[in-house]
């Protein structure tokens, strides 16, 4: 067991596969990130109406320079975005505030379908414009390798970088 200044605060490393991993991550600051929101139990239940929602809110995130926005997805159990998130705003406190808006407007939806929005979200933070780019492709990707459309150029269920805002400066 660590003792010391390297000792995670209120975690220890005796056993290191521990969510104590997850206490002490780069949310802190303005960063970019790669973020998935699933629905637990996975079922396809996000129809039209929601996914709206879920594209309002982001749009809404865009205009209120929360974050700049590089791509997201809205399949029918989950989404995944690549965010670079403004000063000011940490990724918990983006969260908290995008999905409780999102929560309010599907519970009662979700609820019908005995789903819900899992507890919390996997995120990865972007370090390089490598891994920029790989995200960005894999997020415009996932419905064609999911079978939900032919090619990538599909409009209902992806983002319109355009209508949403300036990309921005994302410095990886």
């Amino acid at each position: 067991m660590w003792e010391g200044p390297l000792c995670p605060i209120g975690g220890s490393m005796s056993d290191p596969h521990s969510q104590n991993l997850r206490l002490h991550r780069l949310q802190d600051v303005s960063s970019t990130f790669f973020v998935t929101k699933s629905l637990r139990p996975k079922k396809p239940v996000l129809h039209a109406e929601l996914r709206q929602v879920i594209v309002d809110a982001f749009a809404f995130a865009v205009r209120h320079e929360r974050v700049y926005l590089r791509a997201f997805i809205i399949m029918p159990d989950h989404w995944h975005a690549l965010i670079g998130l403004r000063e000011q705003w940490t990724l918990p406190r983006f969260m908290h505030s995008f999905m409780s808006h999102i929560g309010a407007k599907s519970s009662a939806h979700l609820t019908k379908h005995t789903t819900a929005w899992q507890d919390g979200y996997y995120e990865t933070l972007i370090k390089t414009a490598r891994q920029f780019t790989y995200v960005a492709i894999y997020i415009e990707q996932n419905p064609v390798k999911k079978g939900l459309v032919l090619t990538s150029e599909w409009v209902e269920l992806g983002s319109e970088i355009g209508e949403l805002g300036e990309l921005g400066n994302w410095g990886v």
